[in-house]
């Protein structure tokens, strides 16, 4: 299932006018409101280089093209809401087939695109979007910083992708159901007397068996009515292990945890990774405008809940 990503916006150059309430974040995110349209354009300019039907070498300068498109607004007392799609022009080396020569020749198609949908919550400073095949998330927070940038040119904003604010154990104790956990160890050539005082017997049938590196994976059926119970010793006993790994010899346990929200909503945490937040929308839901709306918004209620929670938690 595709993941939906959550970027934060950040008011770079003017924050010390913030702090110092000659402006405010609310005002400039309405000004910024009002500007964003699909005319204004950012371009990126590249060197490329491809064979030519002689095989010479040839250098093209490349220019990309990023804007918006199929904007919508959505203004209500503290709402500030876009939605629409971000465009990539870009131009690509195929082959065009001629039907009088019968032959097919190297060409450059200039205008060639790629879009994504985005849903933009300007009053929490949100975005929401999943990223496509040739416009990945770094293109995208580029791009997506710079026409901002364009569209509100007394103010330079920074976008940075929000990081996942529960813990494995958090996530699995406040899922509605976990569809699947994988969880891979790697017995570590640092700190194994702390492991093997904890888990002596993980380590030694592991030693004994001449494994290197070991995977369990529980799954359920799609279509079952419960989820995995990590109650159970057999899952608590793979789960310890895991958390053993992390903390004496961090980089050696891998945990991978599928699962569903009580609100509906998908999740797939992979704790190798940088802990991205991010939450899933289902293949035949992804090119709904209206339910890619609705999976963003509960996605960014849950993660303000949570860091709502730290908050009064950490007084």
């Amino acid at each position: 299932m595709p993941l939906l990503h959550y970027a934060k916006v950040n008011i770079n150059s003017n924050i010390f006018d913030v702090y110092d309430k000659k402006t405010s974040i609310q005002d400039i995110m309405k000004e910024l409101f009002s500007s964003i349209n699909v005319i204004e354009e950012y371009y990126k300019v590249e060197t490329r280089t491809f064979r030519d039907d002689e095989g010479e070498e040839r250098v093209v300068e490349s220019r990309e093209i990023y804007n918006f498109s199929e904007i919508e607004k959505d203004e209500d007392v503290n709402k500030l809401q876009i939605t629409g799609k971000l465009i990539r022009r870009y131009p690509i080396v195929t082959e065009e087939f001629d039907e009088t020569t019968r032959t097919s020749r190297r060409t450059v198609i200039q205008n060639n695109s790629s879009s994504i949908m985005f849903y933009f919550d300007l009053e929490k400073e949100i975005i929401v979007f999943s990223e496509r095949q040739k416009f990945g998330t770094k293109q995208f927070l580029e791009s997506f910083k710079e026409l901002l940038n364009i569209f509100h040119k007394d103010v330079g904003f920074e976008i940075f992708l929000l990081q996942d604010p529960f813990s494995m154990k958090e996530r699995l104790e406040s899922a509605y159901k976990i569809r699947k956990i994988k969880s891979t160890v790697i017995p570590p050539n640092v700190n194994e007397e702390a492991l093997r005082d904890l888990y002596n017997k993980e380590v030694e049938e592991m030693k004994d068996a001449n494994i290197t590196k070991k995977t369990n994976v529980f799954e359920i059926n799609e279509k079952s009515s419960q989820g995995i119970n990590i109650k159970s010793k057999m899952v608590e006993e793979v789960l310890d292990t895991n958390d053993a790994y992390e903390k004496f010899a961090r980089g050696y346990g891998k945990l991978e945890v599928e699962g569903e929200n009580r609100d509906g909503t998908l999740f797939k945490f992979d704790s190798e990774k940088d802990s991205l937040y991010q939450t899933q929308i289902p293949d035949r839901e992804k090119n709904s405008l209206n339910k890619f709306i609705e999976y963003g918004k509960k996605g960014i209620t849950i993660f303000l809940g949570k860091k709502t929670i730290d908050k009064y938690t950490d007084r």
